[in-house]
Order: structure tokens, then C-alpha cells, then sequence
């Protein structure tokens, strides 16, 4: 008999290794629109991913990782939540920054539309845009 898996509570961390922290915490603050929540060193930063204080956090490092994931690198893909009414206005500021955007594609399984751009790591970063995002507590379209 297989023992019984404690519940899951969804994605902790998602950890990148950069070449320049620095200036990886300056696309991620300026242009992703991610919370700085700390850099604590030369060698790593996080941020918050969604609401301060609620996980999943992004970690940037650049320094190999460690505890059983040394041989890990990149690039990776990540998708990052927002409402779907979002995606046009996103990609239009994206594009006024001189970053690359790809998309949208949308999803009709999802409801979403996603774009998808490079960070300068080459890390492939998405911003999903579900429909669910786009209603209110009541079911109205905020």
C-alpha cells in the first residue's frame, strides 16, 4: 500500500540563474512589473510573482544552484498570471520599451491569450492572461 502524498499547495519558488543580477533585477522591477522583495547580495535577488508576501516567489542567482539542483541552468519558460484584458495594454508598453514581444496567442481551452518575450538571460517569460482574471468576487467583468 502506497502511502498517502500530503497536500500540495502550489509552486513555492522558481529560481533562474543570470549572468548579471543587477541587471536582471532591473528588467524584472522595470519592465516585468514584478515587487522587488529583497537582494540581499551581489548574488541574489526576489521578487514576489504576484501579491507581496504570497508565493510564488521568482529567485535570481547567479551563482550555481545548490541542495540537489547544482546541474541545473537555463534558459527556462515561465508564465507569469494577469487578466486577459490585459494582454493588449501589456504588449504595447512591452513594445514601447524596445523588447521583443511575441503574440498574443490565445488559448480557447484556458480562455486566455498569452504573449511571450526574452529576458536577458534569454529566460523565455509569458504573461497569461486568463479570462477568470478579468471578473469581479460577483461574476461581472471588472
Amino acid at each position: 500500500m502506497t502511502p498517502p502524498v500530503s497536500p500540495r499547495h502550489g509552486l513555492s519558488e522558481l529560481i533562474l540563474r543570470v549572468k548579471d543580477v543587477g541587471r536582471a533585477v532591473t528588467f524584472y522591477r522595470d519592465v516585468v512589473g514584478l515587487v522587488l522583495e529583497a537582494a540581499p547580495s551581489d548574488d541574489w535577488a526576489w521578487f514576489w510573482t504576484g501579491a507581496p508576501g504570497s508565493p510564488p516567489r521568482l529567485g535570481l542567482t547567479r551563482k550555481p544552484l545548490s541542495f540537489g539542483a547544482a546541474h541545473c541552468g537555463g534558459p527556462a519558460h515561465f508564465a507569469i498570471a494577469v487578466a486577459r484584458s490585459a494582454i493588449p495594454a501589456e504588449k504595447a508598453r512591452l513594445e514601447s520599451l524596445g523588447v521583443v514581444v511575441e503574440g498574443p496567442v490565445t488559448f480557447d481551452f484556458w480562455n486566455a491569450d498569452s504573449i511571450y518575450f526574452s529576458d536577458p538571460d534569454d529566460h523565455r517569460v509569458e504573461l497569461c492572461g486568463f479570462e477568470h482574471l478579468d471578473l469581479d468576487d460577483t461574476g461581472r467583468r471588472v
